[in-house]
């Protein structure tokens, strides 16, 4: 083991010693979570579920040694293992090892882990150092990336490949990443909060910085103006005019948080806050606390005042309000404050959310977020006022549980466009309804989709399409197993199959009512952990008629009844899921 990797057991120790033994010892889980420190924070409600699938399961968690503060406050883990993945990359990228040695120092690092023979691995991270570490420790049921026999990466678990895919439609998407990770890792069930672990003594701090210099009994009310990204941070400018006008009507304190490189921000934050007559006492700690000290200070606010980041999710584990300013490529759907109690603010813009490649040049969703009503919406948070009744150019929603006890945000003032509306409910009841395999209690859209017509003519081009394709994918499967084998027609079928796909694809992309469908037949097309001819061909073929039944229920569905209700999809008859991954 080299030093450079630097491997921390944080909780307890890997040893050697009956970590083969299986008999009559709980279920053993491991979870992957290297990216950020706000996935770490949303992996509350999987804990929790994986608990209520399997009581008195052990729980391991695989981080990057940065986040091991965070990791440190999760409830309901055996043992937190920190790996310095970054010094890893880094080894790859700039070739100072070569990629046998990094393979060599892996495998001896994961082999005790290997031992253990996990009943399950989720990985919660999707990239191929990740798929190849998980495949190397091995299970017999691996959720999320992994490497397969030839070396490319594929996801297994429907929710996972719905995770690594729903980017291509996030407009219409409206499962809140905590979701998918409980749902993928484990499975349905009742709702459960975030929660983080604060120490005894970490809240006694936290009161005595609060209470200092006369304010004993002062409320506070957090704000993290900085975050990871420019393209998700509102204009410092606007923070202080609203911090400002929120103090005439207010008298507690504002703490400021975030991390060392923020503190530029924080200050023009400042300047504009006392430039505008802002006279409420401040308290600026930017750069000067730990995970636990955030997480205790945040514990003791009324509110945080935030961008989409990592403090953001602390607060929400610790019951704290949330009022989320939802700019640039965001989406609040995705990444916003699980669980009821909050609020997200989403400018009106039709390039809102822009996408995550996306440059954006003026960054106008961020001047739609008016600095009044701001400050009105938090003094309603604060309970010194009523909910605002002028809000313009930006929508403000609530957070709450929705009938299937999943998170959800629920509109308070502005309008959703009614055809993005429409397909997000149509396809939230889908997907859970498919993975689930048990009928949804969300209501059912009641009227045709606002596109109709164009529904329709896709559907009728498409249909006569995909059942070609199916009747090619059988026909390669008939050669790729007749004897002898000719190599020259299978060819040529595959060659013609692919040109039929492509156009397909095209067609098929062009609506909401095709879209999801069509990116998660790609998905399963790809996912062929399948070492032979045969195999594959037989996969391919279920591949593609697994799409055509789920366009044809979706065809079904989306057929007015004679009563003008949507007909429900025919849950009775639900269509077999293609195991990704093979």
């Amino acid at each position: 083991m080299t030093r450079g990797l630097n491997q921390v057991f944080i909780m307890g120790s890997v040893g050697t010693s009956n970590l083969t033994e299986n008999i009559g010892r709980p279920k053993q889980v491991l979870i992957v979570n290297v990216t950020r420190m706000g996935d770490l924070v949303q992996m509350g409600t999987l804990l929790g579920r994986l608990a209520e699938e399997w009581p008195g399961c052990a729980v391991d968690l695989i981080i990057d040694r940065r986040f091991a503060p965070v990791a440190a406050l999760l409830p309901g883990l055996r043992e937190v293992v920190a790996y310095d993945f970054h010094e890893l990359i880094d080894e790859s990228r700039t070739a100072v090892k070569d990629l046998v040695s990094l393979y060599r120092e892996m495998a001896e690092w994961v082999r005790p882990l290997a031992e253990r023979r996990y009943d399950r691995i989720i990985n919660l991270t999707f990239n191929r150092a990740s798929a190849l570490m998980v495949g190397t420790i091995g299970s017999s049921d691996i959720r999320g990336a992994r490497t397969a026999w030839d070396g490319g990466t594929v996801i297994g678990n429907p929710w996972m490949a719905y995770f690594a895919d729903m980017h291509h439609f996030r407009r219409i998407n409206r499962f809140n990443l905590v979701d998918i990770y409980a749902l993928g890792g484990s499975g349905p069930g009742a709702f459960t909060p975030l929660k983080l672990t604060i120490e005894r003594e970490e809240r006694e701090r936290a009161y005595r910085a609060l209470s200092a210099d006369g304010h004993e009994r002062m409320e506070w009310i957090a704000v993290q103006a900085g975050a990871s990204d420019v393209m998700k941070a509102w204009r410092p400018q606007l923070f202080g005019r609203t911090l400002a006008l929120l103090s005439k009507q207010w008298s507690g304190g504002i703490m400021f948080l975030g991390a060392e490189p923020e503190k530029e921000t924080v200050a023009q934050v400042v300047r504009e806050y006392q430039a505008a007559g802002g006279t409420n006492p401040i308290k600026n700690l930017t750069g000067q606390t730990t995970i636990p000290q955030v997480t205790a200070l945040l514990a003791a606010s009324r509110l945080l005042l935030t961008n989409d980041t990592g403090p953001m999710h602390l607060a929400v584990a610790v019951g704290t309000p949330v009022v989320d300013l939802s700019v640039g490529h965001v989406d609040f759907r995705e990444t916003g404050p699980h669980g009821p109690g909050h609020w997200v603010l989403q400018p009106e813009l039709d390039c809102a959310p822009c996408g995550f490649d996306q440059v954006c040049a003026h960054h106008a969703c961020k001047d739609r977020l008016q600095v009044d009503q701001v400050a009105a919406l938090l003094l309603h948070v604060l309970g010194q006022g009523p909910f605002p009744s002028n809000i313009r150019e930006f929508r403000v929603y609530q957070s709450d549980v929705d009938e299937d006890g999943l998170g959800t945000f629920r509109c308070r003032a502005g309008q959703e466009p009614a055809h993005e509306a429409w397909y997000a409910t149509f396809w939230r009841r889908y997907w859970y309804e498919t993975f689930i395999g048990r009928s949804s209690h969300v209501p059912s859209p009641t009227t045709q989709p606002p596109d109709a017509e164009s529904v329709r003519s896709v559907i009728e081009s498409v249909m006569p399409a995909v059942a070609r394709a199916c009747a090619q994918a059988r026909e390669i499967v008939r050669v790729a197993t007749s004897r002898p084998l000719d190599v020259k027609k299978l060819q040529m079928l595959q060659r013609s199959l692919a040109q039929e796909r492509e156009r397909l694809v095209a067609l098929a992309m062009d609506s909401m009512a095709t879209k999801p469908l069509t990116v998660s037949f790609l998905r399963a097309l790809q996912s062929d952990d399948i070492e032979g001819l045969e195999k594959m061909a037989r996969h391919q073929t279920l591949v593609y008629e697994q799409w055509r039944a789920r366009l044809l229920q979706v065809e079904q569905a989306l057929v007015m009844s004679d009563h003008g209700g949507l007909k429900h999809l025919p849950m009775s008859r639900p269509v077999p899921v293609v195991a990704h991954g093979g």
